[in-house]
């Protein structure tokens, strides 16, 4: 459907085989003032799919009668592999085929309009088009809504079924009643079906001894709707107890209010054993101060020692830092100062770096050729143009042999323009492994 100059034009195909019918067909959709109505017109259903099938069309207006197929045949022939079809379809009936209109129903159409012997019925044939043409629309978003929502939810559960801790959603109206467990659920032994077969939930694999408190803690929530936030012990299929800090909030939505409960469950474990094991040492080192005060002040005395050291590291550390940026900042002053041109090239020879020299000799941009394939860019290697192959090319010769490489080459200005340059191509290697080359070179200035 187009829209010119703001009265839309509406694409529509006449399947019937009844000249006085589709003549007043023609003349009911004139009538209308608010849409331009473009027709084709057949008068077989043959020739009706064959138009549908090549021609643009919005909607189909079709006769239930015609010469070589019913319209329900017609509809099943236009229908696509997935059963519906694709465009609205309004079927034409007399005024005794209304049950033939219900099984068309059936198949797809839209709607249907009944051809009077007075044609007084057709006046409403524009209405039921455009009416028939905002269902199709709105099927269509709803179609492209659900899609997007299932592409979102895709990579929802992708996101949450890579992390560590266990993701849930649970019910509002049914407390403890899980909506969704994450994969990771099955680190206690159970399969995912299991979490959510009841609506008990988490809670029938709760400690004892923690079972009134999560009860408390989940009651607090589902009535005041506020933030869940709580510890407790889950066991395990073989009897093992895991610690769990569960941490939830409530989705709401702006039309219909709180959806439902949102959490993580994060096994904390090892956090509660090295508390148990912190707490010991802690009562521990209280009687070891009880009984050897001397000994820590001795100790304090060597710790503030320490800490003294540590302090003239740090300071060590921050002037290093310093003098590090600086001598970078001297280095980049370096680079960007000299004559002769530089570049800097990863191991897959895209641009890494390029120095106000090269760019003023090449005419580009740094923006330009940064991450550009630099030999593409700027290597011709030949002097009738051509470029020279990976095996040709000086620069990868240095990345192979991994030693500096030195050659005369022509190089490509951005105009088009070739001159001929003295190069050395330098590899860089990190622990012994070639990371990249640094390309140096000046331009040869022919004699006069």
């Amino acid at each position: 459907m187009n829209a010119v100059l703001n009265k839309p034009s509406i694409r529509l195909l006449l399947v019937d085989d009844d000249q006085f019918d589709r003549m007043a067909c023609k003349r009911a959709l004139a009538q209308n003032r608010d849409c331009d109505f473009e027709i084709l017109e057949a008068e077989t259903a043959n020739q009706g799919l064959e138009l549908a099938r090549s021609q643009p069309v919005d909607c189909i207006l079709l006769d239930y009668h015609l010469p070589d197929l019913s319209g329900v045949e017609f509809l099943s022939e236009l229908a696509e592999d997935s059963g519906d079809l694709p465009m609205p379809v309004v079927m034409l009936t007399g005024s005794d085929n209304a049950m033939i209109a219900v099984d068309a129903l059936k198949l797809g159409a839209r709607d249907y309009v009944v051809k009077g012997s007075d044609g007084d019925a057709l006046q409403w044939l524009p209405a039921v088009v455009i009416r028939a043409l905002r269902e199709q629309q709105t099927i269509q978003d709803r179609v492209e809504a659900v899609e997007q929502l299932r592409e979102a939810e895709a990579k929802y559960r992708t996101l949450v079924e890579q992390i560590p801790a266990i993701t849930y959603i649970a019910s509002l109206d049914d407390p403890g009643q899980l909506l969704y467990v994450s994969p990771q659920i099955q680190q206690l032994g159970f399969p995912e079906e299991y979490w959510l077969a009841d609506s008990e939930g988490l809670l029938k694999r709760v400690h004892d001894e923690d079972r009134q408190n999560v009860i408390e803690a989940y009651s607090a929530t589902y009535e005041q709707h506020s933030p869940l936030h709580c510890e407790y012990r889950l066991i395990k299929y073989n009897g093992q107890v895991r610690w769990f800090l569960n941490e939830a909030n409530v989705v709401r939505d702006e039309a219909r209010g709180a959806l439902c409960l949102q959490g993580l469950l994060v096994d904390i474990t090892s956090e509660k054993e090295t508390a148990q094991e912190l707490y010991y040492y802690r009562r521990r080192l209280e009687e070891l101060v009880a009984q050897r005060t001397e000994q820590l002040e001795k100790q304090s005395a060597i710790l503030e020692s320490a800490n003294a050291r540590m302090d003239n590291e740090l300071c060590e550390r921050k002037r290093a830092e310093a003098a590090l940026r600086k001598s970078e900042a001297r280095f980049r002053l370096l680079l960007e100062s000299v004559g002769e041109g530089i570049v800097g090239i990863d191991t897959e020879g895209r641009c890494t770096f390029v120095n106000p020299s090269a760019l003023m000799m090449l005419g580009y941009e740094q923006d330009e050729l940064l991450d550009q394939d630099t030999c593409a860019a700027i290597h011709v290697g030949h002097a009738d143009g051509s470029p020279a192959s990976a095996e040709q090319c000086s620069i990868y010769e240095a990345f192979r042999a991994r030693a500096p490489q030195r050659s005369t080459e022509i190089f490509r200005r951005k105009d088009g323009r070739f001159f001929n340059v003295e190069c050395s191509a330098h590899p860089m290697q990190l622990d012994n492994k070639v990371v990249g080359a640094v390309l140096l070179f000046r331009e040869i200035q022919e004699p006069n």
